[in-house]
């Protein structure tokens, strides 16, 4: 389904304003019809009893939606007079009036309360300043390139020795690389620098180069680019003062590539924001609820909206959400409950739930996150401020993901995911009917050289082969690391011949990589093994045959690929 525009959405927004003064109109002539029976002698204490839970509902969701709305003097008054009714109100198993010993209605209900509960109407009409900030309104966000973005990586300054050697071994590595000055970088186009950049420059041209990035970044509203310099001082006071200058990294030469360029994808990935994820959002005000859904689409997020408590297990099946929003008072629910009930099921015991309440006690709200939320956002939520938070929790919500996903040497997938994804791509060929291909990979006498040169060797050697991978596959292919040295490669709507070309060209840049160790520099080659899944009934027996296919390859004298093929 196609998005809706910004214009659309905009119109949607103000009709849910209107929306919401027309239903803010019902409300207020129900709590002065309230008032008025409170005001009536001889009533009962269980009548009173229900008025006064009823108005301190009532005015519990006008003090957490107007301000939304567009109405913040509305909602900041109605929050003076829940408060005020609070008192009268107890839960320690539902609503009722405080014990002996507690206030009386008499204290509360004074005519100065009545005076200003009537007052709200007034303020449905009296201008105000729009709570609403809209992200497109405030400040711009840093543009930052998704993680498959390819990576560029400019030299500038480096002495001509220094820039020809990384010019020529990050290439290898899968980069981009110019050598550039200065000036060429102040002429970066819009479009080069909303992609994934570094700098790499000398200790003493860092003060220069970091004043030029920052020009870019307030040009164009692009994240700051990583900026590593080379030099030979390694004493605390000039880290301190590279650091405080805006350098990211300083490496020492002789420069070590392998980890140079393994420190590049990690910078790069550490300012990468997560495409906007996915929100859950449970509230029974359903004007508010689309309102934030709304506001959350514009800014890109994936959203589902519910005002039904009695869906969510079935929307959360459906939505699988890095986050939910959840209401605290939902009529006769409460959303601490459903809190509580949804870490029922193993599988939503890590999901991270926020709690929408307009409640401040700070003791109330550590009693409800001890009951199964994890962090209170206090209505009304300006629609900036709902952004910025959900971006910063899904994000952190998805790193957190990605640590259970991801091998945390090489940040490709673990075994367990990369086999079903293999399994979601061969059950997608047969279903489509599209060729594609999977690959073995293994690098070749990995043992000697963890035996001769350490461990910490063949992690580099390792991590090479990863962000090899990387840069040279396309974004749609899939990465894994299976086991050890051991990588396996989903190439969708890829056939085994075309599998060969691209994985052969990986092979030849691979063995150009040269690593430095205790005894000088050395380079490592792989071999690997291409099968087409939909030539099989499992994705099991082509992983298999990609097997099979990489150890004809080792038996041929490694240093290559090799496709399966059936043997007589």
């Amino acid at each position: 389904m196609a998005k809706d525009s910004s214009a659309e959405i905009a119109v949607k927004l103000e009709g849910l304003r209107q929306s919401f003064r027309q239903k803010a109109v019902r409300d207020l002539d129900q709590l002065d019809e309230f008032l008025a029976r409170m005001a009536e002698r001889g009533l009962g204490q269980e009548d009173q009893h229900a008025i006064i839970k009823t108005m301190y509902h009532l005015l519990h969701r006008l003090a957490g939606s107007a301000g939304t709305f567009g109405l913040g003097i509305l909602g900041s008054e109605a929050r003076k007079l829940e408060q005020s009714l609070k008192p009268l109100i107890e839960s320690d198993q539902g609503v009722g009036l405080v014990p002996n010993g507690g206030p009386c209605v008499e204290d509360i209900l004074t005519p100065d309360f009545f005076h200003r509960a009537r007052q709200l109407r007034t303020m449905l009409s009296q201008p105000q300043s729009t709570f609403r900030e809209r992200a497109g309104d405030a400040a711009t966000e840093p543009v930052v390139p998704p993680l498959e973005a390819a990576i560029a990586v400019y030299l500038c300054d480096l002495p001509e020795a220094v820039g020809v050697f990384l010019k020529h071994t990050l290439t290898n590595h899968g980069f981009t690389v110019e050598r550039v000055d200065v000036s060429d970088l102040l002429n970066l186009s819009g479009e080069v620098c909303a992609g994934a950049f570094a700098v790499i420059t000398r200790e003493e041209s860092v003060a220069s180069i970091s004043s030029t990035l920052q020009l870019l970044k307030r040009q164009y509203g692009i994240s700051s680019p990583p900026l590593i310099c080379t030099g030979n001082h390694n004493d605390f006071d000039r880290r301190y003062s590279l650091a405080d200058l805006g350098a990211d990294a300083l490496f020492s030469e002789p420069l070590d590539v392998p980890l140079l360029a393994d420190r590049i994808e990690r910078l790069i990935n550490e300012r990468s924001k997560a495409i906007p994820g996915r929100v859950l959002i449970l509230d029974d005000d359903e004007d508010l609820a689309r309102h934030y859904q709304l506001v959350l689409q514009e800014a890109g997020f994936d959203v589902h909206a519910i005002s039904d408590p009695e869906e969510v297990l079935l929307a959360l099946a459906e939505c699988r959400p890095d986050i939910m929003l959840l209401d605290v008072r939902m009529g006769h629910y409460s959303g601490v409950t459903v809190a509580k009930l949804i870490r029922f099921e193993p599988q939503w015991l890590s999901l991270p739930i926020i709690y929408l309440s307009s409640e401040k006690d700070r003791s109330v709200q550590l009693e409800a996150l001890a009951q199964g939320g994890d962090e209170f956002m206090t209505k009304p939520v300006s629609d900036d401020y709902l952004v910025r938070a959900v971006q910063v929790r899904c994000y952190r919500a998805r790193q957190l993901n990605q640590l259970v996903i991801r091998d945390s040497l090489t940040s490709l997938l673990k075994h367990s995911v990369i086999k079903q994804e293999i399994e979601k791509e061969h059950a997608r060929c047969l279903r489509m009917g599209h060729v594609s291909t999977v690959a073995m990979i293994d690098l070749d006498h990995f043992k000697q050289v963890n035996d001769r040169y350490g461990h910490r060797t063949g992690d580099h050697v390792i991590k090479a082969l990863a962000n090899l991978l990387r840069h040279r596959l396309r974004s749609t292919d899939v990465i894994g690391r299976y086991g050890g040295e051991e990588f396996a490669v989903v190439l969708p709507e890829c056939t085994s011949n075309m599998a060969i070309e691209v994985l052969g060209k990986v092979c030849d840049g691979f063995s150009e990589i040269l690593f430095t160790t205790s005894e000088g520099e050395i380079s490592v080659t792989l071999s690997a093994g291409v099968a087409e899944l939909n030539a099989f009934k499992s994705a099991n027996d082509a992983l298999n045959a990609a097997d099979q296919a990489l150890y004809w390859r080792k038996k041929a004298g490694r240093d290559g690929v090799t496709a399966w093929h059936p043997q007589s």
